[in-house]
């Protein structure tokens, strides 16, 4: 019976561990459009990344756009349609979601650095 027991308690933990993957999964990205149908800052609140790179460190804010790659473990190269920007997200922040670099995707977390050096510590990753 214990042995029946634990054996179910290997088998639930293993798979929950599978349920939490998600990630960036590469790709082609999609070409580069001015007018993607992206939508106004005054109504949602989100920004662009050439407007990022002169805000205070630690602001939050949203970018709308597309991964285009993995750099390294956590750092990922993200695009708007005003340029291109470094990103760090955590494993954590995937919760099991996917992406391909063609998937538009919302970016919201803190600024860090300034001007060419900004880069932005993302806290969440959704379709918008």
């Amino acid at each position: 019976m214990k042995k029946t027991l634990a054996l179910a308690a290997l088998l639930a933990f293993s798979f929950s561990g599978f349920a939490q993957e998600g990630g960036f999964k590469g790709g082609e990205p999609p070409p580069q459009q001015k007018d993607a149908g992206s939508k106004g800052t005054e109504d949602t609140g989100e920004s662009k990344i050439d407007q990022i790179r002169d805000m205070r460190k630690n602001a939050w804010v949203t970018l709308e756009g597309h991964i285009l790659k993995k750099t390294a473990e956590e750092s990922y190269t993200f695009r708007d349609e005003t340029g291109t920007l470094d990103v760090n997200i955590p494993h954590a922040v995937w919760d099991g979601k996917e992406f391909n670099a063609d998937d538009m995707v919302r970016l919201s977390g803190y600024v860090k650095g300034t001007g060419e050096q900004t880069k932005l510590n993302v806290e969440r990753v959704e379709k918008p």
